[in-house]
């Protein structure tokens, strides 16, 4: 008989009795940028949804939904783009169980992950499961092993910050000796034969020079962009795919956009020089990824290898770059104090509503105003600024805007003091207590039945374990048990809400009726009133705007139980 993996069998306690309930469970596995997919001997991932795997296969009351993986990413952040999608399904319902292997997969950053695990997750009611520790969150008391789990997520931010402490003193020194070697070359580059050097890749170099040559000759950036694309120059994402260099999904690999080209004609490498330290990124430190500006702080190495630009021509378009902007700032210096009285009030809450992306805010001068007055106004930034991203035109003026928005609120707030004269009359009416009662009704009704199927259940698998029922027997039985609990479960959860809702909404502590009350004396637009009340702006075309109000749930609700509450009286 096969041995099994020492790794998989020590992370494999037995389940305890199985409980009631059925959970949804997802499988959350993660890889550090350190070994992501540098591991010969061992699959770490496949390992880690193994023991998982492994783990909800010895407990019934766990059914697998899908399965998450972070291939690459840091357990010192959370904007993960599997994080984010399993957080999306938690909190849609999809997934009421999580299960990692251990803590460390789930995050290192002991402050955002304690936050998740002793807040977020107990309130929304998520079962949550790090099978190294022996964690279980609906089986934690206030016991020694509780208290342990906050220990144990610094022990892992702690390690974290080691590493990288370790790592960025390892390269920095690989730096300054000499002896680090880059990952990804610059655009117009290969690796020799011997895999020791750089040298000119032909098929891109010339693409290169071209870009230097046109920004000599006075060519704008977009100019630029446009001629590459039509060229057919292969960008770098697309050219490291090609190559190889590069493998895996997640790029569109379209065209040429701003940033890539500015990096290219700012990179000194094309001189022939190697230039370490142009980045910065040290966890242990609490410093994240960012350009250093400094150049006295790059290390250089100098006539490395085989240059594709002259020194000379190199700086002629440094020196372009650093006229434009510094005619730029002349030109913003000159106009601070009159843009400084046109303020964005929406800012990070506006957006186009057809293709969902942000709006952009622009200060104008009024064409032959004497007076020298401005405007401000909001712009669609796909239409105006995304190369391969198409959308129609949206705008919407600032003082247009901000009257509309205030009127809304108004609205708001003349609706809100009327519906809480009319919650006064209506609260301990026998409509209300109607409702309430039937509410409570059925809650019990469904929970008696649940717990009726559940025995069932429980019996049926006796049955089968004494041996009166044969597996074919047992499985079409437990499938039609399983999903009368999943349908019972289901209502269970919608009756709950509806009744946790309505309460909410009958409350005199009504939580949107409370924010119309505070704000009801405002009759201008500041930003803390636009803070307090909005949610976020959708720009239509044609100027129309679509407001979502903070607590817009609360007062459709409250609408809803109101109209309720008067039916049954």
């Amino acid at each position: 008989m096969a041995r099994k993996s020492r790794k998989i069998a020590a992370a494999e306690p037995v389940c305890e009795a199985a409980p009631l309930q059925i959970f949804p469970t997802a499988i959350y596995a993660r890889l550090s940028v350190e070994n992501s997919g540098k591991s010969e001997k061992v699959d770490v991932i496949t390992n880690q949804i193994k023991i998982c795997k492994s783990y909800i296969a010895g407990c019934p009351y766990l059914d697998l939904v899908d399965v998450y993986v972070d291939n690459g990413r840091t357990g010192t952040v959370f904007d993960r783009p599997e994080f984010n999608r399993l957080m999306t399904d938690i909190k849609s319902g999809r997934i009421k169980c999580l299960v990692v292997r251990d803590l460390s997969r789930f995050g290192r950053d002991y402050i955002e992950t304690g936050t998740y695990l002793e807040r977020i997750f107990p309130q929304i009611g998520l079962r949550f499961i790090a099978i190294k520790e022996h964690y279980d969150n609906f089986d934690t008391d206030s016991s020694n092993e509780s208290l342990m789990i906050p220990l144990q997520n610094m022990i892992n931010a702690l390690y974290s910050k080691d590493i990288s402490r370790k790592v960025s003193t390892a390269l920095k020194a690989q730096m300054e000796q000499g002896t680090f070697q880059k990952r990804n070359l610059p655009y117009g580059y290969r690796w020799n034969e011997e895999h020791t050097n750089m040298v000119i890749d032909e098929e891109t170099a010339q693409y290169v020079r071209l870009m230097f040559q046109w920004k000599i000759e006075g060519w704008s950036i977009p100019m630029i962009l446009d001629e590459l694309d039509r060229m057919g120059a292969p960008n770098t994402e697309l050219r490291k795919r090609q190559t190889g260099t590069r493998k895996g999904d997640g790029c569109s690999c379209k065209g040429w956009y701003s940033s890539t080209l500015y990096g290219i004609l700012t990179n000194p490498h094309y001189v022939g020089d190697t230039v370490l330290g142009r980045s910065m990124q040290a966890i242990y430190k609490g410093i994240k990824s960012h350009n250093v500006k400094d150049k006295d702080e790059w290390i250089v190495f100098p006539n490395t290898h085989e240059a594709i630009i002259s020194r000379e021509d190199f700086q002629k378009v440094q020196d372009i770059i650093q006229a434009a902007s510094e005619a730029r700032q002349t030109s913003m210096q000159k106009t601070d104090e009159i843009r400084a009285t046109l303020v964005n009030l929406f800012e990070g809450k506006i957006v186009c509503a057809d293709c969902g992306k942000k709006m952009y805010f622009h200060r104008k001068r009024i064409d032959k105003d004497k007076r020298g007055r401005w405007y401000a106004y909001y712009e669609c930034s796909t239409s105006v600024n995304r190369r391969y991203e198409h959308c129609t035109s949206h705008y919407t003026r600032q003082d247009t805007l901000e009257a509309n928005v205030l009127h809304a609120i108004q609205l708001q707030v003349e609706a809100a003091l009327d519906y809480d004269k009319l919650l006064d009359k209506l609260r301990g009416s026998e409509g209300e207590k109607n409702i309430r009662d039937q509410q409570n009704a059925l809650i019990t009704s469904l929970n008696l039945r649940l717990n009726g199927v559940s025995k069932k259940r429980t019996r049926l698998y006796e049955d089968y374990a004494e041996g009166l029922l044969d597996e074919e027997e047992y499985a079409f039985a437990k499938k039609s048990y399983d999903e009368q609990y999943a349908d019972l479960s289901r209502r269970l959860d919608e009756a709950v809400q509806r009744r946790s809702k309505f309460a909410e909404a009958m409350s005199v502590d009504n939580k949107w009726i409370s924010l119309m009350k505070s704000v009801s004396t405002a009759t201008q637009l500041s930003q803390d009133l636009v803070d307090e009340t909005i949610e976020l702006v959708r720009v239509h075309e044609g100027s129309a705007v679509e407001l979502v109000m903070k607590y817009s749930d609360i007062y459709e609700q409250t609408i809803q139980s109101i109209n309720e509450v008067q039916e049954a009286m």
